[in-house]
This record gives structure tokens, sequence and C-alpha cells, in this order.
């Protein structure tokens, strides 16, 4: 009897400690890709408590191969390198009140595409509410672009990996572009297509002149589809027209196009 009664009153003071916690949020995704990291931010929902004494992060999973790193600030990063189903814990306190909340995380093996593994595809409201839209891999390409340009030109029958590449540099360039649509920029760009004009060339070498043209007609690379993937926006198509009318009225000296202007290099892709 004895026994029956302690375990009631230590279940009713688990329920009453439990009721005691408030309820936080924690910001961040709830899909992600194996390794892929990303930082989970808990936010206090009331104002009056804006930073907390303490913060404990744990991961709840059957997996076990996971990294959790700055588990005891308010901000932890968690990187899987298992596919499976994660829930994120964490406890806060403040004074004498306790914190906590939880975030189910699903997470997936990530797209790979001729060898290149794809970001997850973006929340589309949520990338096109911001200038620079979603970048999860940090690599200076809009997540949407990149998984684009990736999908595209890796059906080419001719040059999947150097289309790729050509088509990546333009979209890295056109991001900075976006963040900082001035004169200064404009080399940025210059290297992109001096680099396509450069591949160009050098397949053109034995082809006559006008063989030549429609080779550059063929694998124009730079279409109006990629244009309109990446200024897909009305700030963004702004943002496009400051660039243009900064270069506006400005004579620009050609420069030889050169494999210098490539960002990796595409004589060693084999095409």
């Amino acid at each position: 009897m004895k026994n029956i009664i302690k375990s009631i009153l230590v279940l009713f003071l688990v329920i009453f400690i439990s009721g005691c916690m408030e309820v936080i949020d924690i910001d961040g995704k709830t899909e992600i890709r194996v390794n892929e990291s990303h930082i989970y931010k808990a936010e206090i929902v009331s104002t009056e408590y804006k930073e907390m004494d303490s913060y404990s992060w744990k991961v709840i999973s059957d997996h076990k191969d996971y990294n959790l790193t700055n588990e005891t600030t308010s901000k932890v990063t968690f990187n899987p390198h298992t596919a499976g189903d994660y829930t994120l814990k964490v406890i806060a306190k403040k004074n004498r009140k306790t914190f906590k909340d939880t975030i189910e995380i699903e997470v997936k093996e990530p797209e790979i595409v001729n060898g290149y593994i794809l970001p997850p595809e973006p929340d589309e409201t949520l990338n096109n509410s911001t200038l620079l839209g979603i970048d999860s891999n940090d690599n200076g390409v809009r997540d949407d672009v990149e998984i684009y340009v990736i999908k595209r030109y890796a059906k080419d029958p001719d040059f999947p990996k150097t289309k790729t590449a050509l088509a990546m540099q333009y979209a890295w360039s056109s991001q900075k572009i976006l963040e900082n649509p001035v004169i200064e920029t404009k080399q940025i760009m210059s290297n992109a297509i001096g680099c396509k004009f450069y591949w160009i060339r050098q397949k053109a070498k034995t082809l006559t002149t006008f063989e030549a043209m429609q080779f550059g007609v063929k694998h124009k690379i730079y279409d109006s589809k990629v244009k309109d993937k990446i200024f897909n926006t009305r700030v963004r198509i702004e943002r496009k027209f400051e660039y243009n009318s900064a270069l506006s009225g400005q004579i620009f000296e050609g420069k030889e196009k050169t494999i210098d202007m490539c960002q990796i290099n595409i004589n060693e892709l084999g095409e």
C-alpha cells in the first residue's frame, strides 16, 4: 500500500513539475538532409525573459550518428549523419522558472545528381520573401537556382559538367549583383561571361566562322529561362535594373578571355 501511495505521489510530482514548465518556441526547419548543418534558436515567447541562465539541448532518437554542438547556448548546431526521425529538445532556466520545447526533424538522404549533392528545395514563399533568398549550403547560389541549374544541365547530351560549371558561375555572379548592384561588381560578371567565351573559343578552334557561330547559339547557357529563375521577383528585377543603370554610359575595355576567368578549371572536366 505504501508503495502504491509513493508511486502516486511521484506521479503527481512529475505532473506538477511538468506543468510548471513554460513552453518556448524553437525556430528551425522540420526537414533537412544528411550532413547538412542547421542552427536552431530557442526563442522565449514571454518578453519578460530575453536571456536564460542556462540551456540544455539533447537529441532524442534511435540513431546515434550525429553531432550536437553549442548545446549549452541558445543556439545549437545539429548535424545528423543518418537519415531518420529525430526530436530536438531544449530545456532553459531563468531564476526559478523552467522552459522547454521540442521540434520534430525528418532527416532525409541528400539528392545527388551527377555526383553533385543538391540542397533541399526551399519553401517558395520564404525563399522569395527576401532579396537574397535561401542559400542553405552557403555556396553563394540561391538554393532554388542551384537545384534548377544542376538538374537542367545534368541532362545535356554533350557537355553536362561544363555547362553546369558555367551556369553555376553565372548564378553566383548574379547573386553578387543582387547583393551589391554597383559598377565594381561588373568584374565578377565579366569573369563569368568571359569563361563561357573562353570555352566556346576552345571548342571552335577547328570550326569555320559560321560553324563557330552556330555552336555559340546552340550552347548559349545563359538563356532567358536561367535569368528568369534568378531574377524571379519584383525586388530582384529592380536590383538588376539598378545594376544596369550603374553601368549605363560607361566604357569598358575588352580583355582576353582566359581560363583564369573561370571559378573552376573547365579544361579538367574531360569534355
